[in-house]
């Protein structure tokens, strides 16, 4: 008996030291205003890897979900949740035409789709987000302190064929600013 737990603890082990070798993250994550919006953007890194991008050239859709959370911070309770975004970006390649079908949604609504023949492009639409509306500055409570956190939910990855391991970012986190007009870009 004491073999086998021994054994479960080294398969879990070795399959949690996996996951976090080329861990993916979210770099860059700032929030800006532009008139009265406020705009969130953030780059993926190491979030592509060489298995998904083969599954994309064979033709599977794949889809990277960014979970996008603007808080309102109150001392002494948790933080108020004020606004949720969820942006799913997906390619499909089509291998008769050789182009990629890239199509963005923000909340269920469509919002980008377009055709390319270029892979640089194709990696760049999934792994870079620009200007995605959070909120709106009127709608903020003027003097409090608010922050936005971000990450990337991958999909699954099978770990020694048989264990599903949910491959996602942590979780970015940036300050905003109060009634400023620059970006603030993330700490980490």
């Amino acid at each position: 008996m004491k073999r086998i737990l021994l054994a479960a603890a080294v398969v879990l082990a070795s399959a949690a030291s996996q996951a976090v070798a080329g861990s993916p993250s979210l770099n860059g994550l700032a929030v800006s205003r532009q008139g009265d919006d406020l705009l969130a953007s953030c780059q993926l890194v190491d979030g592509l890897s060489a298995s998904m991008l083969e599954e994309i050239e064979a033709g599977i859709e794949t889809t990277l979900d960014y979970r996008l959370q603007l808080y309102r911070r109150r001392s002494g309770l948790p933080d108020d949740s004020v606004a949720r975004r969820l942006v799913v970006c997906s390619v499909r390649h089509d291998a008769l035409t050789r182009q990629y079908t890239l199509t963005r949604r923000v909340d269920g609504e469509l919002v980008e789709t377009r055709v390319t023949p270029e892979a640089a492009e194709m990696r760049a639409f999934l792994t870079t987000l620009k200007n995605v509306p959070i909120a709106r500055a009127p709608d903020l409570i003027s003097g409090e302190e608010y922050y936005l956190r971000a990450r990337c939910d991958l999909g699954l990855v099978w770990r020694f064929y048989l264990i599903p391991w949910r491959l996602d970012t942590g979780w970015a986190r940036v300050d905003l600013a109060p009634a400023t007009e620059k970006a603030v870009e993330s700490r980490r």
